[in-house]
């Protein structure tokens, strides 16, 4: 008899109890969505600084593929006081330092073709980057000059250009 009074005042017991200190059972259901938020808003800072990150090397490589062609001159009207124009800087590899007088021969109808006055010989300069063919396309405006040597004679009239 006394077992079958134990049990229900037992359970009395428990339920009656306050339970402050005890866990509730949903708690740990709680941490884990606020883990979870935590986690996604984490993930969404990240994947905007990877977006803003790819937006700026893109923005680099723009930049980098943007060529403007090679001015011969700054300004029209300085072209008739006798000054010479200066070759783009790509071509500055072809002479020696102490040449002054730059001479360049340019075949007309084909911008990949040209040839360099170096020591007293005309050299054949093959050129494969199209942004320097814009350059020699734009050279044929250049006035025409009288070189020491004959260009080689290829049953054209090569437009010889004389850089300072």
């Amino acid at each position: 008899m006394i077992r079958r009074l134990v049990s229900p005042l037992l359970l009395a017991a428990f339920v009656l109890a306050p339970q402050g200190a005890s866990a509730r059972p949903d708690d740990h259901r709680q941490e884990r969505r606020e883990e979870r938020r935590e986690n996604k808003e984490d993930r969404r800072a990240w994947k905007e600084h990877d977006q803003r990150e790819k937006h700026y090397w893109k923005e680099q490589k723009r930049k980098a593929r943007g060529h403007q062609p090679h001015r011969y001159f700054e300004d029209e009207r300085r072209h008739d006081q006798g000054r010479r124009p200066i070759p783009p800087p790509w071509m500055n590899s072809y002479w020696r330092a102490g040449e002054s007088r730059r001479y360049v021969a340019l075949v007309p109808g084909d911008p990949s073709r040209m040839y360099v006055f170096i020591e007293g010989r005309w050299l054949l300069r093959q050129v494969r980057d199209p942004r320097a063919r814009l350059d020699l396309e734009g050279a044929f405006r250049l006035p025409m000059a009288a070189p020491p040597v004959p260009p080689p004679h290829l049953g054209l009239n090569l437009h010889v250009v004389l850089f300072n």
